[in-house]
């Protein structure tokens, strides 16, 4: 691979890791806003954008796992910090499909 191609499969991870903990950082926040509400608003919620939300962190932790095996394949070596989101991404998709 060129420069040019590792430099493209590094910013594509950087960007999906970005993404990730985005959609994580929601995800935690609707769960902490939504202990106080009552039933019936958790459940709209979940009905709802809560949908969604989940729907993006599928996306974000399929991108995830696509831009490393690309980054991989590119002969790079992802950090402790980025392996450890990488692992967090393939487990939330292993525990959605199952």
């Amino acid at each position: 691979m060129t420069h040019q191609d590792e430099a493209a499969a590094t910013n594509r991870l950087r960007r999906a890791l970005l993404a990730f903990q985005t959609a994580q950082t929601h995800l935690l926040g609707a769960h902490r806003r939504l202990k106080v509400l009552p039933q019936a608003e958790v459940d709209a919620f979940w009905k709802g954008r809560g949908r969604r939300d989940e729907a993006n962190m599928r996306a974000a932790a399929a991108e995830v796992v696509a831009a490393f095996e690309q980054f991989s394949a590119a002969g790079l070596v992802a950090d402790a910090p980025d392996r450890h989101l990488v692992t967090q991404a393939q487990r939330h998709l292993a525990e959605g499909s199952a």
